[in-house]
């Protein structure tokens, strides 16, 4: 079994180390060839490189281990080990470690395909079918908030209606976390939508709304690099608000695209 530490990066260079991030991207274009051809190779080496020293601060040291955590990433996002919607993630990543880290690499992805099909009617209909557009739908209604700002004391009753909301368009997500806890993300996603300079309402909602169905850590994340770029970008709130609105929309179509279209041979 291959392991990866590192005094062996040290010692053995750059080329290996170039190698095992051929090695990894090759596995991701073959077990999730989507995200590749949708990002290219720039962000699925950001992707790999953050995988890996993330895994290997959780201990997972197997070559194996950092590609399946490669997997959960593409999955879940890229910040799903610190995810307050799934504890599960963080629960097994802090057990104690032991010599063979496999066995523990193994039930953290086994836990999170049992997560993933309590999910999927969200995403998919009973045919297998995508119901993908849900989220531009719930993107649509979110644009229409006021951009009135949002005050501390509303965060509470603010959150109630956005987790009221999400029960008509992601009911299977919202019932497997449970409301009290999806109420509790969606709050603290409200203040980190401050940290964006976004105060208002329709702001709060979309940030708040695209970390529920994306991933905590969306705003950083290198399978959604346009994020960030929209967030830090020099121009007003409203005008970013609405970019992110565009973009997401934008994105969405090209990955129904994907779906749509022939997997590559």
């Amino acid at each position: 079994m291959l392991i990866i530490r590192q005094a062996q990066l040290d010692v053995l260079g750059e080329q290996r180390m170039r190698e095992f991030e051929d090695r990894a991207l090759a596995h991701l274009q073959r077990w999730m060839p989507r995200h590749s051809r949708l990002l290219g190779p720039a962000p699925m080496l950001r992707l790999v490189r953050r995988g890996l020293a993330r895994a290997r601060h959780h201990g997972l040291h197997a070559e194996c281990t950092v590609l399946g955590y490669l997997d959960l990433m593409c999955l879940l996002g890229s910040g799903f080990d610190a995810d307050p919607l799934l504890p599960w993630a963080a629960e097994i990543l802090n057990e104690p470690r032991r010599a063979d880290p496999v066995p523990r690499g193994d039930r953290l992805y086994d836990a999170a395909w049992q997560y993933i099909d309590r999910i999927v009617p969200d995403y998919r209909d009973a045919g297998g079918v995508p119901v993908t557009e849900r989220l531009v739908r719930l993107l649509r209604q979110v644009r229409a908030l006021p951009r009135e700002p949002l005050a501390e004391a509303e965060l509470a009753d603010f959150a109630d209606t956005l987790a009221a909301l999400l029960a008509g368009y992601f009911p299977a997500k919202l019932a497997v976390v449970g409301r009290p806890a999806a109420r509790a993300a969606l709050q603290a996603a409200c203040r980190r939508a401050r940290g964006h300079g976004l105060h208002g309402r329709r702001g709060a909602a979309l940030v708040a709304l695209l970390a529920f169905v994306l991933g905590h850590g969306f705003d950083d994340d290198p399978l959604l690099p346009w994020v960030p770029a929209i967030l830090q970008a020099d121009a007003d709130e409203a005008t970013r608000v609405d970019r992110l609105f565009a973009t997401g929309a934008e994105t969405l179509r090209r990955w129904w695209d994907l779906e749509a279209a022939p997997a590559a041979p």
